[in-house]
């Protein structure tokens, strides 16, 4: 077993490596072989190779190509040679160094951590300067004064206030074990793996020290979730803590109450004047300031599940509900609610995409997309989802909205408003005019999200979905760009110009429904006088006249000069068919067969 000790400007962190080679350098690992990456860029990607003989000693290999490798007072290791010594050992990488040793037998550290008492505990801001005379906690006495117990509070203020999971963080907690409590030395140790990382590290001085942690003492205090402190100094010098007569460590908790990693502090033995045991005050409050930095880690976490989840959460909704939704996410779960449902498909996209280069047909799509989405947005939609060269948005949900269906048809209404200006800008590539057909319908659905916590899918499921799709595709063969069901007609009536095109059986979908074109919002006197000619010529149809419906629907089709209906053409081709062979058993509902 090797301990290695790396340190250099971006990174303080301690590697117990069990057996077999292992590599540092700049670059990550590529043969297999055990590594530690280094954040130094006067490192080379790969610097050296240390590896433990079994004589005991270590075998130091130079890998670089022309960087050299310092080892102590042996001089500088040459690019390709190696050197086989006795640790303990100190390399120097570029603006690196690496201390190798050797740790101290298991049963040595266990007889440490016997000596250590556990505490009450649990959790951690930079204070103003310190009133004159204050020093740290063992020299509070027992009845400290008014003026030393906010100097006390300050600090553990200003470490919570500090950014969680900013260096500076990690450094202030680790400096108010010095300034606060009274140490020699202040670690913050995170869990990474299965090893510690010195997260951030403080010291009154440099001289006097080991090695910067006991590992037992790490792990007593990470396995048992409880603060470790000694408050008797009897303990003999040994290898692994050579000079230093007390240490403390206390479990760091996450928000999930793990433990994340250890807040660690020693008192020297080299101390002069001082005693040197960590007295219970001493270790409560160290206690208290790795409860404020879990408070912090946990806050970091939220604030992270915060921002993700509003980003993903403004992909879907409007800035304002977005906001609304965060102050309750349970609004998200499923429940059954009434919603108007809306599908949009571009028209002849296949015939499109032949036409034009990839990077086209999807500048093209995005184009479409954003003019679509923005209409949706504008009338207080979600956006359900994209699917190809189409979108499903829905209304109702997740907060109420009563005129719903009448905000879907809005949305309808303003797409095909601007569709012509896109249309107008994809002109010469397209050869032709760009259209795109709506579908809306209205009807209970399944509501609530089913998507992850990297990606939210918030929608409508069940049949009110299903049909609305339909619709949308039956927009091809009646001739119309807005389409909606009986449902939605219901609730629009009184606002909207519209026309009943039919009573149609779609595919897939189990009964007949109405169909009605939405024309506008306003309608002039011409159209609705179209519109009441073709519904009277459709209820004759439907009673079974099928002459009086070809009658009826003439006006539509003279004079036309090529602009014609599609949907007069539709009913009088019906018409036509009844008449040239009569059907037994006659049923007026239409059979759109494809979508």
């Amino acid at each position: 077993m090797l301990r290695f000790h790396v340190v250099n400007k971006r990174e303080c962190q301690s590697i117990d490596h069990a057996a077999g080679p292992i590599e540092f350098g700049r670059g990550p690992k590529t043969n297999g072989v055990a590594r530690c990456v280094i954040q130094d860029l006067s490192v080379s990607r790969n610097h050296v190779r240390v590896e433990e003989l079994p004589s005991g000693c270590v075998r130091v290999q130079n890998l670089s190509e022309k960087n050299t490798v310092g080892v102590g007072d042996s001089g500088t290791l040459a690019p390709a040679d190696f050197l086989e010594l006795p640790p303990p050992l100190h390399l120097v990488l570029g603006e690196t160094t690496v201390d190798v040793s050797m740790p101290p037998a298991e049963d040595e550290d266990d007889n440490i951590a016997r000596n250590l008492l556990d505490t009450l505990g649990q959790p951690p801001i930079r204070p103003r300067s310190a009133p004159v005379g204050l020093a740290s906690l063992r020299n509070l006495g027992e009845a400290p004064t008014p003026e030393r117990l906010a100097y006390w509070f300050e600090t553990l203020i200003a470490v919570q206030r500090a950014a969680a999971g900013s260096t500076e963080f990690y450094q202030q907690t680790a400096q108010a074990l010095i300034d606060l409590v009274g140490l020699d030395k202040g670690l913050v140790l995170l869990r990474r793996g299965n090893r510690w990382e010195i997260a951030a590290r403080a010291v009154l001085r440099e001289e006097g020290f080991g090695r910067d942690f006991s590992t037992t003492v790490v792990r007593h205090a990470f396995e048992e979730r409880r603060t470790l402190y000694q408050a008797h100094a009897t303990m003999e010098s040994s290898e692994s803590l050579q000079g230093v007569e007390a240490v403390v460590a206390s479990p760091i908790f996450d928000g999930r109450d793990n433990v994340v990693g250890v807040l660690y502090g020693s008192r020297n033995r080299y101390s002069k004047g001082r005693g040197v045991a960590v007295g219970e005050l001493e270790a409560q409050v160290v206690q208290v300031l790795a409860s404020v930095a879990g408070a912090g880690l946990a806050r970091q976490e939220r604030e992270a599940d915060a921002a993700r989840l509003r980003v993903q959460l403004e992909q879907v909704f409007s800035r304002d509900l977005a906001s609304e939704l965060l102050r309750n996410p349970a609004i998200l779960e499923g429940q059954e609610r009434e919603v108007t449902v809306l599908f949009s498909d571009i028209r002849g996209f296949s015939r499109l995409a032949q036409r034009l280069p990839p990077t086209e047909v999807c500048r093209l799509v995005a184009e479409v997309m954003e003019c679509l989405t923005g209409h949706v947005c504008g009338q207080d939609g979600v956006v359900v989802d994209y699917y190809g060269d189409g979108l499903c948005a829905m209304w109702n949900a997740p907060f109420p909205q009563p005129d719903h269906a009448a905000r879907a048809c809005r949305a309808a209404l303003a797409m095909m408003a601007d569709l012509p200006q896109v249309s107008a800008r994809w002109q010469d590539k397209l050869g032709g005019p760009l259209g795109v057909g709506v579908g809306v319908n209205t009807g209970k659905a399944l509501v609530g999200n089913t998507g992850s916590r990297q990606k939210i899918k918030y929608g409508p499921f069940g049949h009110t979905v299903n049909l609305a799709s339909r619709v949308e595709g039956a927009t091809k063969q009646l001739g119309v760009a807005v389409l909606m069901t009986g449902t939605t007609y219901e609730l629009v009536k009184e606002k909207f110009a519209t026309r009943r095109l039919c009573r149609a059986n779609l595919v897939g979908m189990a009964g007949a429904v109405d169909l009605y074109e939405l024309h506008a919002e306003g309608a002039a006197p011409e159209w609705a006088a179209r519109r009441d000619t073709y519904e009277e010529a459709l209820t004759r149809y439907e009673a079974g006249e099928w002459a009086k419906t070809c009658q009826a629907v003439y006006p539509l089709l003279s004079g036309a000069d090529g602009q014609y209906d599609v949907s007069c053409l539709n009913l009088v081709a019906r018409a036509v068919d009844c008449l040239r062979s009569p059907p037994t058993a006659f049923d007026p509902t239409w059979s759109l067969a494809s979508k």
